[in-house]
């Protein structure tokens, strides 16, 4: 009983998304990590372009705080199953924080997109899933100091592309 109200109230908080509203309805939600950045002018030794977020974290003189960067390897060993797999993006109108109140968790405004990595999971294992470098796309799963960011989801030979 206390998961069907659960469920229900994150239902009214997930507003009209069909894919969300399906995972919840199956007891699952999505997590996902950056797996790779945009630099649209230079960051420090980074010339423009897109790098994988190795790259761009190792360029950077200090990574934001929660930046997620967790790998489905994470999850399985932590004994989660990944119910689906995706990709996707996030274009960034500075600033992007993953944090509230925290100019820390903030991307530098040289990044104008994030490509990420998209997986569903178990909607019990998403705080465990938060804890391990996986930022949870519906941020009302959580609450606190996560803040709601949106993604578009892409494919993945796009991101291969870039």
């Amino acid at each position: 009983m206390k998961k069907a109200i659960y469920l229900l109230s994150v239902l009214a908080l997930a507003g009209c998304n069909e894919d969300d509203i399906k995972d919840l309805a199956e007891g699952n939600t999505k997590v996902f990590a950056v797996t790779g950045a945009n630099v649209q002018s230079k960051m420090g030794t980074i010339d423009p372009g897109y790098y994988d977020i190795k790259t761009i974290t190792e360029g950077m003189s200090s990574t934001p705080d929660k930046l997620p960067v967790g790998a489905k390897s994470t999850l399985a060993n932590l004994g989660i199953d990944v119910e689906g797999e995706g990709c996707g993006k996030i274009d960034i109108t500075p600033p992007l924080c993953f944090e509230e109140g925290n100019s820390d968790s903030c991307l530098p405004s040289e990044i104008n997109m994030l490509g990420l990595a998209v997986y569903t999971i178990d909607l019990d294992k998403v705080k465990t899933a938060s804890e391990n470098g996986f930022y949870p796309t519906l941020a009302t799963d959580l609450g606190g100091l996560y803040v709601d960011i949106s993604y578009r989801e892409v494919s993945c030979d796009y991101l291969k592309s870039l």
